[in-house]
């Protein structure tokens, strides 16, 4: 007997459930693609800085404000007044609720016409994947397909699609877009009193919305708070609803800093969207910006713009990057988004310019590659470069400084020395190393280059200038820069570009202050009081002024100008840019926690006066960078690799007696001893004399071509002539138009002027000597 029931039973309880399970398992069958297409539709994100604050709001694709939110990132007390408000039962009915279904219809028999729905929250979900026609079949409808979804969701699913997808009006889907829209919060901070508030919306959007009719709003929430006994104070509805923003000022409740970064930040999202399925959505993006520092950064540059207002200048960029993890911490793209008239939506971190003296510490560290050292002397004399195009530089300030220490001539941002670089390695090779380095604005224009590389007359953008930089800083290693702090990108990986001997000489250089002082003077704004290192730069007749800067952990870049090309009016210097580096530094120096270099990296080591590799620290003579001899007047320490020892000073040869130069100074040292017996002091100099009874011009050549150079100003541009053998003042010609006289050293500088020109020179006893050259 006992038997023969539970086999009863079992069978009972097996038919009730095929009788459960068979209806769903068929509803189950029925294809429903709308939904599918539902849960992958396009939504929106915020982006977030390094600290979860929110940064900028971008909408759906289809323009519609819809974010995603998790039900583990909604407030429990949220949720609750939502689904006490609009289906109480949810969690017991298949999806449509026959007691609600009832009670709507008793409610509407006794007033005679409809006052009361029963649509759960599962028949609301399936109104918004395939809205359905007004009437009773459209409810069925509805219906049937609330009973689908259940069929296929559980149910979080369900109300998790749900309530990230209630329209709201106002162009405004789901709880976590209509939050930050009327409140300026992010989902995870919506409580009670103003989740009652955003319930009643849907109901009347146009009369219980707070930003239309907060009135009507408070007394709304209030009834639901008493149906649904959720016991809400009504002066807390009214001071919540006082904060909804108005409807025509909804945009200032959502956030709108760093546009420039945002914006990109997004498009690099979108186009690489991280491996999560679409149908979970996706939250919001956390990216490596940090907030506090980009609007301190903002305001720097706003300031330094201000005092140049009169100079015409009236932009600016700025980047900073966190060396360990190649993060960007700050990103300005222009002076102000919302200026139109200055081009504030052009991203100055990507527009390419003349770098000017920016591009030096990369040629001095691929000399450094390629065997040079420290300690080596460069010329700073008056040079002509180059053969049938001729290229005449001159430093800055307009003065040669005779031979100099390779040390001294980067430090000094000198530029004859950096020419004289580039011509011995070849224009090809640092073309190439400028793209190993991730300059793809080089890589575009190989081969068009000349030797005016050198001091930067190629366009390079901010961006590239940084990201090369932070090798220094990182022991020769670059990265790509990241914009995502939680984003499955790709692996953080870098490259070796150059030696960590090199990396670390270049940055030990850029960071000697007694070396920089031939070129900068005491420098007060790049003397910080932690270790760093800068290297400026101007170009375009000083449209465009540099800085970059960095620090164990942090790179820095600065970018001054005008995207439309105005010339400025005046000279700004390349100090106010060094000035905004060295505070943001400061700031950044001060928001990092406490000490930690970056791998490698060379300002790490700089710090704990160490060299890396085989650099050895070797006494030389300040003079001739040779090794110190006893007749040496003046001694430095300098770094040299072992194999590259160097011999013993020749220069000084005997104590108390002048050194002697080589001959290529001759004419350098006579000018800058002229006011006097200039035969007696070259020759007390060791330098050989002019030639006997032969008079002749040196520079230039005769058939060189030299360019006028539009990215530096008319007086820095002029042809240098050098003579040997003329007597006295004597006269110089050009087309047969007198011009001046040589001065005691037998030079005269003459100004470029286009065309084809004979440039004579003849003096009192009849010497002369002539050449013919081309400017274009």
């Amino acid at each position: 007997m006992f038997r023969e029931k539970t086999s009863r039973f079992i069978k009972l309880t097996a038919g009730l459930l095929a009788c459960a399970l068979l209806p769903r398992l068929a509803l189950r069958a029925i294809p429903y693609a709308e939904l599918e297409a539902y849960r992958g539709r396009s939504r929106g994100f915020a982006v977030l800085d390094r600290n979860g604050a929110a940064l900028r709001v971008f909408p759906a694709e289809d323009g519609v404000k819809r974010e995603w939110a998790s039900l583990d990132e909604i407030p429990p007390g949220a949720l609750r007044v939502f689904i006490r408000a609009e289906d109480r039962r949810f969690y017991l009915h298949p999806g449509v609720d026959p007691l609600a279904v009832a009670a709507a219809a008793l409610r509407n028999w006794r007033a005679g016409r409809t006052v009361s729905g029963a649509s759960t929250i599962t028949m609301q979900l399936a109104r918004l994947v395939k809205p359905r026609p007004p009437g009773l079949m459209g409810k069925a409808r509805e219906a049937f397909d609330a009973l689908r979804i259940e069929a296929r969701l559980s149910k979080k699913q369900i109300l998790e699609l749900w309530i990230n997808g209630i329209p709201f009006g106002s162009n405004i889907e789901g709880l976590p877009a209509m939050t930050r829209a009327r409140f300026g919060r992010e989902i995870a901070r919506l409580d009670d009193t103003r989740a009652a508030l955003l319930a009643v919306i849907p109901r009347r959007p146009a009369l219980f919305d707070p930003a239309l009719n907060p009135d009507a709003a408070v007394q709304a929430a209030l009834a639901l708070s008493r149906y649904c006994r959720l016991n809400l104070d009504e002066a807390a509805l009214a001071e919540a609803a006082s904060e909804a923003a108005p409807l025509e000022a909804a945009e200032l409740k959502s956030p709108f800093y760093a546009p420039h970064f945002t914006g990109r930040a997004a498009a690099v999202y979108r186009n690489n969207p991280p491996p999560v399925p679409a149908k979970t959505g996706r939250g919001p993006l956390r990216t490596t910006l940090d907030l506090e520092l980009q609007l301190y950064a903002e305001k720097l540059l706003a300031a330094e713009l201000a005092l140049l207002e009169n100079n015409r200048v009236s932009n600016g960029a700025l980047l900073a990057l966190d060396n360990e993890s190649g993060g960007a911490l700050v990103y300005v793209g222009s002076a102000s988004w919302f200026n139109e008239k200055i081009g504030g939506k052009i991203d100055g971190v990507q527009v390419e310019n003349q770098p000017g003296s920016c591009l030096k510490p990369f040629l001095y560290a691929l000399a450094l590659e390629k065997g040079l050292s420290a300690n080596d002397i460069l010329p700073d004399i008056p040079t002509v470069f180059g053969g049938g195009e001729a290229y005449s530089p001159s430093n800055f300030n307009r003065r040669f400084n005779g031979p100099v220490r390779f040390r001294v001539a980067l430090a000094s941002s000198l530029n004859v020395p950096a020419v004289y670089l580039l011509e011995r390695l070849g224009v090809g090779a640092f073309e190439e190393y400028l793209s190993s380095l991730g300059f793809d604005s080089i890589s575009r224009s190989m081969g068009t280059n000349g030797v005016g590389l050198a001091l930067g007359n190629a366009e390079v953008s901010l961006e590239e200038l940084v990201r090369a930089f932070s090798a220094f800083p990182r022991g020769g290693r670059i990265a790509e820069i990241r914009f995502f702090a939680d984003l499955p990108e790709r692996p953080f990986q870098t490259r070796q570009v150059m030696s960590p001997d090199s990396a670390w000489l270049v940055s030990d250089i850029l960071a000697d202050r007694a070396s920089r002082f031939i070129g900068f003077g005491p420098a007060p704004t790049l003397a910080t009081d932690f270790p760093s290192i800068f290297k400026t730069g101007t170009a375009n007749q000083f449209q465009h002024i540099w800085a970059l800067g960095a620090t164990a952990r942090f790179t820095v870049g600065v970018w001054m100008g005008n995207f439309s090309g105005e010339t400025v009016v005046g000279r700004t210097g390349s100090s106010i840019p060094a000035r905004i580096a060295a505070d943001l530094l400061r700031a950044l120096e001060q928001s990092a926690p406490a000490a930690k270099g970056a791998e490698g990296g060379a300002l790490h080591q700089t710090m704990r006066s160490t060299a890396p590799g085989d650099l050895r620290p070797t006494e030389i003579c300040a003079l001739s960078g040779m090794a110190a001899g006893p007749a040496c007047t003046g001694t430095v320490r300098e770094w040299i690799r072992s194999q590259h020892l160097p011999a013993a000073c020749s220069w000084h040869r005997r104590p108390g007696t002048e050194p002697v130069y080589p001959p290529e100074y001759q004419a350098w040292l006579r000018e800058r001893f002229r006011a006097g017996n200039v035969r007696s002091r070259a020759a007390s100099s060791g330098l050989p004399a002019d030639p006997d009874g032969r008079a002749y011009i040196r520079i230039p050549v005769s058939g060189s071509a030299f360019y006028i150079d539009p990215g530096l100003p008319p007086e820095a541009q002029a042809i240098r002539i050098e003579t040997a053998g003329f007597g006295a003042e004597a006269f110089v010609y050009v087309d047969d138009v007198l011009q001046g006289v040589l001065n005691q050293a037998g030079v005269y500088v003459l100004p470029l002027l286009r065309g084809a020109h004979r440039i004579t020179v003849e003096d009192e006893s009849g010497a002369n000597a002539a050449v013919d050259i081309v400017v274009r």
